[in-house]
Parts: C-alpha cells; sequence; structure tokens
C-alpha cells in the first residue's frame, strides 16, 4: 500500500510508506516513517486481529523535530486503511497522548478508548492464563 506524503516546510523530503511486514504471533507491528537518509523520524506500533477485527495501539512517537506535522495522523490513518472497520484501543496514554487520540476520534468518527479488554487471539499465554484464572484481562 504505497502512501506518501510532501513535507513542505521541512524541506524536500518525500516520506513514504511501501511496504507492511506480516504480523508475528504475539508481537506488536509497526508503521515506521523514515526521512531521505533512511532515519526513523515517526513510529506507531499496534496489534490487531483479523478474526474478530479488533485492535490495540501500544505507541505512537514521532521525533521532536517533526513533531506538529501530521505524521502521527498520517501514520494512523494508514493504520485505518490498513484495517478497515476494526475497533480499536490504547494501552495508557500521556496527556499529549490524550489530546492526539481525542483529536482523531473526532476527526475519524473512530473511538479509541483507553485499556479496553483484548480479544483472546491477542492476549497471548499469560494474558489467556489470566483470563482463565480470573475471568479478567491483565492490566496493559
Amino acid at each position: 500500500m504505497p502512501r506518501a506524503w510532501s513535507m513542505g516546510a521541512r524541506g524536500c523530503w518525500t516520506l513514504r510508506l511501501n511496504r507492511v511486514h506480516p504480523q508475528k504471533r504475539n508481537r506488536p507491528m509497526e508503521i515506521v516513517l523514515r526521512d531521505g537518509r533512511e532515519r526513523v523520524i515517526a513510529r506507531l506500533r499496534f496489534r490487531a486481529c483479523p478474526v474478530c477485527r479488533t485492535g490495540r495501539i501500544h505507541d505512537v512517537w514521532v521525533g521532536e523535530a517533526w513533531q506538529r506535522q501530521g505524521l502521527g495522523r498520517e501514520a494512523l490513518h494508514s493504520l485505518l486503511a490498513l484495517h478497515p472497520g476494526h475497533r480499536w484501543s490504547t494501552t495508557l496514554k500521556t496527556r499529549q497522548g490524550r489530546a492526539f487520540f481525542s483529536a482523531m476520534t473526532r476527526e475519524t468518527s473512530t473511538g479509541f478508548p483507553t485499556a479496553a479488554p483484548l480479544c483472546p487471539h491477542l492476549r497471548g499465554r499469560f494474558g489467556q492464563f489470566v483470563h482463565r484464572v480470573t475471568g479478567r484481562s491483565p492490566a496493559p
């Protein structure tokens, strides 16, 4: 799914998402944005379940020099395009993260609740054990 962004004010860089690696069991996937010199400038880590159509966003990171230019927003839009119709949750958020996901909820009409329970496929062995023993999901 090639997708490109032109940075304009930041110089002549064009950032391109040109591949997504397959998800490994019990490991987060990443959407990574690199600059023209192949340095990582933004990253969104997540897990998605195609069976239950749910997902968890672990974190969104944008390098300090690249913040406030829409890179986190574009990474999240790419995630939603890769997994249409999924329900998403996030891990516990910072104040800045809460503001970001609040704005993204308004923009995308997609909710991003904090610490919603994971589906059985995303829990992993420890989470499945805790769920069997207590009937609850482990804390994120």
